[in-house]
């Protein structure tokens, strides 16, 4: 049997892109309404890159698909806090985002 090269992802380029693009993340804001208690509340939530059309689909229609993961959710607006702890892990904006749209 012989050994796989150090440099493989080198050799084959058409995998290093499609490996690139499945570690890129989106993140999205969703502001919500809870009936139950009549109050606004939040999901900050990823997913891949790949899947962002279908994220949007489903957004759009006020569902957060099942291959999303809600990473932060809450009552009200974010805090600044949560806000720096999404910037910080994954470099979501919220205050420069907002001023735009809804989603990344």
């Amino acid at each position: 049997m012989t050994e796989a090269p150090d440099n493989m992802m080198e050799q084959l380029p058409h995998y290093r892109s499609k490996y690139d693009a499945a570690k890129k993340i989106h993140v999205y804001f969703v502001p919500a309404f809870d009936e139950l208690r009549k109050e606004k509340m939040y999901f900050y939530a990823i997913a891949s890159e790949m899947l962002h059309e279908e994220t949007l689909r489903c957004l759009k229609k006020g569902d957060i698909p099942h291959f999303a993961v809600v990473v932060d959710k809450g009552y009200g607006e974010p805090t600044a806090e949560v806000k720096a702890k999404v910037k910080a892990y994954y470099g979501f904006d919220h205050d420069k985002e907002e001023s735009g749209r809804l989603a990344r």
